[in-house]
C-alpha cells in the first residue's frame, strides 16, 4: 500500500530542514482532461504542508483559476499533462508571487508570450496566492 502524500513528503522535508532550508512544495495541476483532480490534489497538499510546516505553491490552484476565466489561454501541452509555455509562465508566476510575497503583474519577462497573455497569467498567480497563502 502506497504510503500518503503528506508522509512521503516528509521524508524529503525533513532533508530540507536538516541542511537549513525551509520545505516548498509545487502543487501540481489537474490534467486537462480530469478538472475534478484540482480539489484533491489541493487537499493532499495543503494537509503535506501544514503537516511538515512547507510552503505550498499553488500552481494546481492557478491553473483552475485560469482556466475559469479565460478557457481559450491553453495552459496543456497536447499530451493533456504537462505545462504548455503559457501554464510554464503561469507555474513560474505563482513560484515568484509565493516566494516574494508581492504581485508579479509588471514584470517586463513575457517567457516567449504576448503582452496581454502573461499579464492575464501574472494577474491570476497573485490573485491565486493571495487567496491561498493569505497574502
Amino acid at each position: 500500500m502506497k504510503a500518503p502524500f503528506h508522509e512521503y513528503a516528509r521524508k524529503h522535508s525533513q532533508t530540507a530542514v536538516k541542511h537549513g532550508a525551509r520545505p516548498v512544495l509545487f502543487m501540481t495541476w489537474a490534467y486537462a482532461d480530469a478538472p475534478e483532480m484540482t480539489a484533491q490534489l489541493a487537499e493532499q497538499y495543503t494537509i503535506a504542508g501544514n503537516a511538515n510546516d512547507a510552503l505550498v505553491i499553488p500552481a494546481g490552484l492557478a491553473f483552475a483559476k485560469a482556466i475559469a476565466r479565460n478557457p481559450q489561454v491553453n495552459l496543456y501541452d497536447p499530451d493533456k499533462r504537462h505545462p504548455s509555455l503559457a501554464g510554464s509562465y503561469l507555474g513560474a508566476a505563482t513560484i515568484y508571487a509565493s516566494l516574494y510575497g508581492k504581485s508579479p503583474a509588471g514584470l517586463s519577462y513575457y517567457g516567449g508570450l504576448d503582452a496581454k497573455t502573461a499579464g492575464f497569467l501574472q494577474e491570476i498567480a497573485w490573485e491565486t496566492v493571495k487567496e491561498y497563502l493569505g497574502k
